[in-house]
C-alpha cells in the first residue's frame, strides 16, 4: 500500500533575497519515511527547511506541503501541523520562559506572549512531553537555568506536543558536546519507535548525528541536488566525495554512520 505524500516538490528553486540557493529537480516525503538533508555549509539545507515549513516559498516550480500548494495556498493553519526545531526559534523566547510555558506555545504556534491559557489537556500534554524528553519534575524551570542539551530537547517536546503531522529539525545537535548528541540521537531513535508514521525531515552536515532510525537520504553540494533515496544508497563513498571532497570515508556500524580520513 503505497504511503500518503506529505511534502512534494517539483522543478523547484528557492532564492534568498533574490540569490539562487537551491534547485531541486523532484523530491518527496511519504509518511513514515525520516530523511536526513545532508550538504556542506551553504548547500541550501536551511533553505530547504524553510521551504518545508512554508516559510520560504518557491521562485519557481511547486512545493505542495501536507496537501497546501507553498505561494498559493494558505498555510497559517500549518504551524501546528507541523513541529520545528532549529537554532533559529531560541533568539525569539525570553530565556525567563519555563520549559513548560514553552511546550504550551506549541499549541498555538507562536512564540510571544499566548492570547489564550492553555487548556487543562494542553498542560498536561506539554508535561508528558517533557517526561518523555527527560525533561520530568523540569516543568517550571526557566529556560536560562537549563542547559543546552536540556533545551534542545524541551524544543523537541514543543514540536511535538500537538502531535504534528511532520517534524522538521534544523541541526537540533548543534553545539552539542559528544555526550549531549548521543542523547539527543538516542531520543530521536525512540521517537522512530513510538510514532513510525510520523515523517522527519532532519537537516545536518555531521553523518554522526544521524540516528540509526532514518531510511532516507538527500544530498545536497552548491545549491544543487546530488543524490537521493534510501539511506545506505545515498551516503556512500562517492556520494561523500561530492559533498566533502577531503579524503573521507563513510563505514556504518550497528546502523550509524561514521566518518574516517582515508
Amino acid at each position: 500500500m503505497t504511503r500518503a505524500i506529505v511534502v512534494e516538490c517539483r522543478d523547484l528553486e528557492l532564492r534568498r533575497d533574490g540569490v539562487p540557493v537551491l534547485s531541486l529537480p523532484g523530491w518527496s516525503v511519504r509518511r513514515g519515511e525520516r530523511w536526513v538533508v545532508m550538504g556542506p555549509n551553504g548547500c541550501g539545507k536551511s533553505s530547504l527547511a524553510l521551504a518545508v515549513l512554508g516559510r520560504l516559498h518557491p521562485w519557481n516550480g511547486r512545493m505542495e506541503i501536507l496537501g497546501r500548494k507553498s505561494g498559493e495556498d494558505e498555510i497559517l493553519s500549518l504551524r501546528t501541523r507541523i513541529g520545528f526545531s532549529g537554532d533559529a526559534l531560541e533568539p525569539l523566547v525570553d530565556p525567563a520562559v519555563t520549559a513548560r510555558q514553552l511546550v504550551e506555545t506549541g499549541f498555538v504556534g507562536t512564540l510571544g506572549i499566548r492570547f489564550a491559557r492553555a487548556s487543562r489537556i494542553q498542560r498536561d500534554r506539554a508535561a508528558a512531553e517533557l517526561a518523555t524528553w527527560g525533561l520530568g519534575g523540569m516543568e517550571d524551570r526557566p529556560l536560562r537555568n537549563l542547559s543546552l542539551g536540556q533545551r534542545r530537547r524541551a524544543w523537541l517536546a514543543r514540536a511535538l506536543a500537538p502531535t504534528p503531522d511532520l517534524l522538521v529539525l534544523d541541526e537540533p545537535c548543534a553545539g552539542l558536546d559528544p555526550s549531549a548528541r548521543e542523547d539527543l540521537v538516542d531520543h530521536l531513535d525512540r521517537l522512530a519507535a513510538r510514532s513510525p508514521a510520523l515523517p522527519v525531515v532532519l537537516v545536518t552536515h555531521h553523518v554522526e548525528e544521524i540516528p540509526a532510525s532514518f531510511t532516507h537520504a538527500l544530498a545536497l553540494a552548491g545549491g544543487q541536488m546530488k543524490k537521493h533515496g534510501p539511506i545506505r544508497t545515498v551516503l556512500d563513498n562517492d556520494c561523500l566525495r561530492d559533498l566533502f571532497p577531503r579524503g573521507f570515508k563513510i563505514r556504518w556500524e550497528a546502523g550509524r554512520a561514521r566518518l574516517f580520513r582515508s
